[in-house]
């Protein structure tokens, strides 16, 4: 009995361990460490996702606790590990678990939209503090990127004989914190997924899995992200740059409403799901630019509600 109690708490410290361990590796430089390092969030999902929020926040304490000895005492690096990994996974955890009992008896999930709009939340919130935190620094947020990445640059272009771009070539800048914010949510995105898929595996999960097919948005973001789009391209100075940032992050959304639509397609054929899923997501993955459509087509659902109309044009389904 005591070490069923127990249990709970040497999981969460073993997740907690593991996951500082991953972060920490990055250290080590490399594409392997790289990509641990990518997986640093997916212990703590795991044990929360399988025994509860209070477990994920105890794993994401001891993993702040451990990449702060394993960096000899650096709180900036331990504050970013808990700001980046450890709290999105609480947020996550904590609103996935949340449930309730609807009118006929059945257990209602909370929906995955909101789990989404929740990071995306937190990923605006992000832009705005260190925007304000730029506020006395020259050219703002923006200046500090671009100088940033001009130092960056130096040293690639001055190995090449070459001269260095000054701060205000580096076009890429203007965008680099909402690009940030897109794949720090992606990942969070993917090691709920794996830790989720990994849990149904053993029989271990708590909730049913989030189906992609099933996403829906609230219906104030699509005016909200044509309001930033608007003013990325009319304002100017910081609240164009604000405008680009928020654009890009909100535009996120709306490309998992257009997975969710290529996933519902699919789902409604007989044959040949699984093949046809791969085959979207490495021509996804190698051009790239389909993310636009994407964004364009979970637009369009947001709309008019394309899933629906799918569901009426099915085989066996009644045309209206």
């Amino acid at each position: 009995m005591a070490f069923g109690l127990a249990a709970p708490l040497v999981f969460a410290v073993g997740g907690g361990l593991v996951s500082a361990f991953f972060y920490l590796a990055v250290l080590l430089g490399g594409f392997g460490a790289l990509i641990l390092g990518y997986l640093a969030p997916l212990p703590l999902f795991l044990v929360g996702l399988w025994l509860g929020a209070p477990t994920a926040v105890i794993a994401g304490l001891t993993g702040g606790a451990a990449v702060l000895l394993g960096t000899s005492g650096s709180l900036l690096v331990s504050v970013a590990y808990l700001l980046t990994g450890a709290l999105p996974v609480v947020l996550v955890v904590r609103q996935s678990l949340l449930a309730r009992v609807d009118g006929s008896g059945d257990l209602e999930w909370y929906p995955p939209g909101r789990v989404l709009l929740g990071l995306v939340g937190m990923g605006v919130a992000a832009v705005l503090v260190a925007m304000s935190l730029a506020l006395d620094q020259p050219g703002g947020l923006e200046g500090v990127v671009r100088r940033m990445l001009a130092q960056l640059a130096e040293p690639l272009f001055s190995a090449q004989g070459l001269a260095a771009p000054g701060p205000e070539a580096v076009w890429m800048a203007s965008a680099l914190p909402g690009l940030v914010v897109i794949s720090w949510i992606v990942m969070t995105v993917i090691n709920a997924a794996l830790a989720q898929g990994a849990l149904m595996r053993f029989g271990r999960n708590r909730r049913p899995p989030m189906r992609m097919g099933a996403l829906e948005l609230p219906v104030w973001l699509l005016p909200v992200f044509a309001a930033s789009l608007a003013a990325a391209l009319t304002l100017p100075d910081s609240f164009g740059f604000l405008g680009v940032n928020l654009a890009l992050i909100l535009a996120l959304p709306f490309a998992f409403a257009g997975l969710s639509v290529v996933h519902h397609v699919v789902s409604l054929r007989k044959t040949a799901r699984a093949p046809l899923l791969v085959g979207f997501y490495m021509v996804l993955f190698l051009f790239g630019w389909p993310i636009l459509l994407l964004v364009g087509l979970g637009m369009i659902e947001q709309w008019i509600g394309l899933r629906r109309r799918f569901d009426r044009a099915a085989p066996g389904q009644e045309d209206e």
